[in-house]
C-alpha cells in the first residue's frame, strides 16, 4: 500500500464566510410576512391527518397485536 488511502475532507460550509455576513444582514432586512389563509389550513389538514393517522395505528396495534401491551 504505497499510496495513502484519503478520508473524505470535513464538510465545508455552504456560504463562504465572506458573503455569510451579507447573508445576515439581508436576512434581517426582510419584513415579516403573515402566512396566507390556504398555508393556514395546509399545515392544520397537515397536523389533523397526523394526530387522526397516529390514533388509528394504536388502535390497530391494540386490536390485532394484544400481547405486547
Amino acid at each position: 500500500m504505497a499510496e495513502e488511502t484519503k478520508l473524505p475532507p470535513e464538510e465545508v460550509p455552504v456560504v463562504p464566510p465572506a458573503q455569510e455576513h451579507k447573508l445576515v444582514d439581508e436576512l434581517q432586512k426582510m419584513e415579516y410576512e403573515e402566512l396566507l389563509p390556504v398555508e393556514k389550513k395546509l399545515i392544520s389538514w397537515s397536523i389533523a391527518i397526523g394526530v387522526i393517522s397516529l390514533g388509528f395505528l394504536m388502535w390497530i396495534s391494540y386490536t390485532f397485536f394484544p400481547g405486547g401491551h
